[in-house]
């Protein structure tokens, strides 16, 4: 006879928090699809006052279209341009190509092995037969290297501010040469 006694609050109670947590959950609920609602409406509004345009001239892929166009020519001179750090130029090279990071590899850095898990990927060595970074390294990669127009030289620049030119510029500066 206990049993029921002790039983029937014990179920009351839990069918009262259950109750509270269902009403909890549809005033959650409710205000949920209240909020999509409303966004739903804002944005009707914000396209009818202002369309998605439809482009016609497309200018941003045609810079880009010249911009690939212009860096895939043998023989062009490219003007890297080497600025101090008080913002004065130092001078510039006459480069066979733009810069190029030295992190930019030819092969993958990635070995992909199949394992009772899945993939397991890990780091490959470079194609000069080193490892570089790996496991979540990451370093700062801020070298950069070119081939000097003239003597076929190649330079590797670090830590240095520099921009790049296909033409060169009207700018107080004198070329860096290579001595050959």
């Amino acid at each position: 006879m206990r049993i029921p006694i002790v039983i029937a609050p014990a179920l009351a109670a839990l069918l009262l928090l259950t109750t509270i947590s269902c009403s909890e959950n549809s005033k959650s609920a409710t205000q949920r699809n209240e909020s999509v609602r409303t966004r739903t409406e804002v944005f009707g509004a914000a396209e009818a006052k202002f369309p998605i345009p439809r482009p016609k001239n497309f200018p941003l892929r045609e810079a880009l279209v010249r911009f690939t166009e212009r860096e895939d020519l043998l023989d062009h001179p490219w003007y890297v341009y080497i600025i101090a750090d008080t913002g004065n130029i130092l001078g510039y090279y006459v480069a066979k190509q733009v810069p190029v990071n030295s992190c930019t590899f030819l092969s993958s850095t990635e070995n992909v092995r199949d394992d009772d898990d899945g993939n397991l990927i890990l780091t490959a060595p470079s194609l000069d037969g080193i490892y570089y970074g790996g496991g979540g390294a990451s370093a700062g990669c801020d070298e950069w290297f070119f081939f000097d127009g003239a003597t076929d030289a190649m330079i590797k620049i670090r830590g240095v501010k520099f921009f790049v030119a296909d033409q060169p510029l009207k700018l107080e500066a004198e070329p860096i040469l290579v001595e050959r």
